[in-house]
């Protein structure tokens, strides 16, 4: 393969993880807010995020999960390493 099409291909493949992240992030949010209704967290949660100052009286929590695994798909955390000794 040439290096154009190289350098496109991986363009193409990074384009789809650029959205495929906040998708992913969605579900992943939303499965996870409902285990936590199924065991039974939801007073523990609507609590603590009270608590925290966010009012979440009426919504499910897979809504709350499926929101913040949004916002979670765009925030990534990057780790950097200093190389001075």
């Amino acid at each position: 393969m040439d290096k154009l099409a190289t350098f496109a291909l991986g363009l193409l493949l990074f384009g789809a993880v650029f959205f495929a992240a906040p998708i992913l992030g969605v579900l992943g949010g939303a499965f996870s807010g409902w285990v936590l209704t199924v065991v039974g967290f939801e007073p523990l949660i609507v609590g603590f995020m009270g608590r925290l100052g966010v009012n979440i009286d009426g919504l499910p929590l897979w809504h709350v999960g499926a929101a913040m695994g949004f916002l979670g798909g765009f925030l990534k955390t990057s780790v950097s390493q200093s190389s001075k000794s």
